[in-house]
């Protein structure tokens, strides 16, 4: 009986850790240069099954807005929408940008084509696979959270 007690609890233990991915570390403001401009990142808390939301929104050079997304990121992945500077969609209403999920670990959101990496508590590093006239370079953004 007391084997299958702790069985029991190891098996609902390791079960558990794998439902809830902690991405609490995303969670705040976060600002870097990118795209010839100024990215900027808001994340969030966790809600209780570990599901976070966050928005982005670039400016140019010269302090405009030039275009926002709005996603989810959960256990299976982050999902998207992009839009202009004057709220217009990039995607239809059904349409969405998915990165499915490839590893999580403590300070690390690996996702297929995005990656988000802490390097120091308020330093992060977000490497985006992009492809473009069949070309596909991956581009490297600097991010530090804002106090």
């Amino acid at each position: 009986m007391k084997n299958l007690f702790f069985t029991s609890f190891f098996l609902l233990s390791l079960m558990a850790s794998g439902q809830t991915p902690d991405f609490s570390w995303l969670t705040g403001t976060w600002t870097g240069p990118g795209f010839g401009g100024t990215f900027e990142e808001v994340w969030s808390d966790p809600s209780e099954d570990g599901t976070m939301m966050g928005m982005f929104r670039h400016f140019g050079e010269d302090g405009t807005v030039s275009f926002y997304e709005f996603w989810v990121l959960d256990s299976t992945g982050m999902k998207l929408r992009h839009f202009n500077e004057d709220f217009t969609a990039w995607e239809t209403k059904e349409e969405y940008v998915s990165f499915e999920k490839v590893e999580f670990a403590p300070g690390k959101v690996i996702l297929k084509g995005l990656t988000y990496e802490q390097t120091a508590p308020d330093k992060m590093v977000i490497s985006l696979k992009m492809t473009h006239e069949g070309v596909t370079r991956t581009e490297v953004f600097n991010m530090t959270r804002n106090q």
